[in-house]
Parts: C-alpha cells; sequence; structure tokens
C-alpha cells in the first residue's frame, strides 16, 4: 500500500478535497499483482447506535491487509440530514486505507434546494475517478432526488462520456454508483440503464458494482459482471427476505474480477 488513510487525507486537504471528491489521487501500488477493494452500501445511519454495524464492518474491512480500497454504495443515510451523514463519516474514517463515497436517495435532503448539500458538506464531489494495477475505477451519481425508480441526469451522463472517452479502449473499467443496472435485477433497475451502459460500447467495461435493492443479486451479461449487495444496516432490511448483512469483496486481476460476500455479524 502507497499511502496510509493519513496520508492520503493530508494530501486531499491540501487540494482542498475530500475523500469521495473527483479527484486524480493514488491509491495503490501498480503491477503489485492481484488487488481487493470492499464495497458497503445501504448502511442507512439514523443515531449513535446505527453505527454499531458499520463499526463491525469497518473492523472486518482493517482486519484484511488484501483491502486496498472501499467504495461506499451510497445511502449512508436515513433522511440526508446532516447529523445523520456526520455519524456515517466518523465510523467511516475509521477505515485504515482510503475510501470512496457515491451517494444515494436516502442521502438526498427533500427540504433543502440543493438536496445533496449535506452530503457535499461532509464527503465532497459526487463523482471520482481513479487508475491503478491497469484498471479504471469511476464511481457516480445515479440519483433523481430521493426517487426510488431514477434516471440517470444528462449531466451524469456527459461526465461519463467524457471519462470514457479519455480511456484506452483494452483498459479494464470497473462503474460504481447506487441504483442498480443489474440486467435482471429484481427492482429500481435505472430506466435508462442501457443508455448509459451504451457510453462504454467499444470499451472494456468489467464491472457495475451497485446497491439500492437490498439483496445479494450477481449476473454477467456480456462479460459485464453486474451486483448488488444486502445493505450492511441495523435500521432496515433485505429485500430478498434473507438475514445476513454484511459487505462485498472485489478481486482484481489484470484483466478479470471476481466477487464475495462478507458477512458482518449482527
Amino acid at each position: 500500500m502507497s499511502q496510509t488513510r493519513r496520508e492520503f487525507l493530508t494530501f486531499l486537504g491540501a487540494l482542498g478535497l475530500s475523500s469521495s471528491a473527483s479527484a486524480a489521487f493514488k491509491l495503490f501500488g501498480e503491477g503489485k499483482g492481484p488487488l481487493t477493494i470492499a464495497a458497503i452500501n445501504d448502511i442507512h445511519v439514523l443515531d449513535a447506535r446505527s453505527t454499531g454495524l458499520v463499526s463491525r464492518a469497518v473492523n472486518h474491512i482493517n482486519a484484511n491487509s488484501d483491502v486496498a480500497f472501499t467504495v461506499v454504495l451510497g445511502d449512508l443515510a436515513t433522511d440526508g440530514k446532516l447529523g445523520e451523514l456526520s455519524l456515517a463519516k466518523s465510523a467511516l474514517d475509521r477505515l485504515e486505507n482510503p475510501y470512496a463515497v457515491v451517494p444515494g436517495n436516502h442521502d438526498v435532503d427533500p427540504t433543502r434546494k440543493n438536496g445533496l448539500a449535506n452530503y457535499e458538506r461532509e464527503y465532497g464531489g459526487v463523482q471520482w475517478e481513479e487508475k491503478s494495477d491497469g484498471w479504471v475505477f469511476m464511481g457516480f451519481n445515479s440519483c433523481e432526488g430521493t426517487s426510488s425508480d431514477v434516471t440517470v441526469s444528462a449531466e451524469q451522463m456527459a461526465w461519463i462520456s467524457k471519462r470514457v472517452g479519455k480511456i484506452n479502449r483494452e483498459r479494464p473499467i470497473a462503474l460504481f454508483a447506487h441504483h442498480p443496472f443489474n440486467p435482471h435485477t429484481k427492482n429500481y433497475r435505472v430506466k435508462n440503464a442501457e443508455e448509459v451502459l451504451g457510453l462504454f460500447g467499444g470499451h472494456n467495461l468489467k464491472l457495475v458494482a451497485t446497491g439500492h435493492w437490498h439483496g445479494n443479486q450477481v449476473e454477467t451479461r456480456d462479460g459485464v459482471l453486474f451486483t448488488t449487495t444486502a445493505c450492511c444496516s441495523s435500521t432496515r432490511g433485505n429485500f430478498d427476505d434473507t438475514t445476513a448483512k454484511g459487505y462485498r469483496l472485489f478481486h482484481f486481476d489484470k484483466k478479470e474480477v471476481q466477487t464475495e460476500f462478507v458477512t458482518v455479524q449482527a
């Protein structure tokens, strides 16, 4: 690992950015073998007590020396309140390696003109990109207010298109957002999912990892791995009637990605 989390945050602080901001930052050492990242979603923090399960997940991730980076796939809060997002950040800041965040619809405060103002205050930008070990990792904002069923905005589509246009067509890409893109998701598939995925036409998209639907769904289409994951929340249940809570690991080699679900005891 080329950076400690403290060094990483110091670097971003010097740029006036947060750990989830859109920035060119170095997270992984190049050419050091398989890369493992963790992804956690739908923690739905409401109060201090509800950070307990999140803290246990953080302990799990910290204990795994293979994990270089964590992605938080939205719905950190319950109602987009600043206090909820702050509590979530305090729990996540215990991660010993860097993490990046994308917003979920429960991170939107419907009482504010800019619904993501509280989120941006705590976490910075709503999209980011990182290149490492031959891969490109991209996170973006799939939210449409507080809606569960969404259409990705023209603004976010333009951001993705611009970024993809600069990527070598052979370089593998991993994409992260809150709302599902799984072709056979049980519910909540992004309405313009095919249009968004079409932006990667001719490129080497290999992974689309999302949350929102609280359940483990893993499928592959045309060489692309699509996932959703059980929630890691003590305030919400899973949508698939399962009880296991936890997070997902992704293992990247030079061309492919494999995944597994890790249970965290409530």
